[in-house]
């Protein structure tokens, strides 16, 4: 009787363990651990036309942009309007190294502001200034900052 208990309960203990890595395997996916990645992972996906990296690390905001259909679309339905306008478009950037310098960050509770220098193989391209947002925990890319 004792030793159907003890399996009982490391049955369960293991059922809780899988759906908890699950769940974290699930949230993971989606947005960032900081507001500098946040924008710098999207801002990479963009450059590379990679649609579920857009879809993973946008606000509902952007979400609701790129969609253009007045609704914020799921990842699954973004990906794949993403993914149909960037069909046999090159994106410029493949086999090319991307990174990124912090020139300027911000942040105020639940919303940042993170100003990136982005390189292509060594060189400087350009400089970005994004916006973004805290949501469960998670950080998303939302956009540019906005002007007062």
């Amino acid at each position: 009787m004792k030793n159907k208990k003890t399996i009982i309960l490391i049955a369960c203990i293991a059922a809780v363990l899988l759906l908890s890595f699950g769940i974290m395997a699930f949230i993971g996916n989606n947005g960032a651990g900081d507001s500098v990645s946040a924008a710098r992972n999207y801002l990479e996906a963009s450059m590379r036309y990679d649609s579920r990296g857009m879809a993973n690390n946008a606000s509902d905001k952007v979400k609701q942009q790129l969609y253009n259909m007045g609704e914020i679309p799921t990842v699954r339905e973004l990906v794949k309007a993403l993914n149909k306008s960037y069909d046999g478009v090159p994106t410029g950037y493949e086999g090319k190294n991307i990174t990124f310098t912090v020139v300027d960050e911000y942040v105020n509770g639940d919303t940042g502001y993170v100003k990136l220098n982005v390189y292509v193989d060594g060189e400087k391209r350009f400089t970005r200034e994004c916006a973004t947002v805290k949501v469960g925990g998670r950080w998303y890319y939302d956009g540019e900052p906005e002007v007062n």
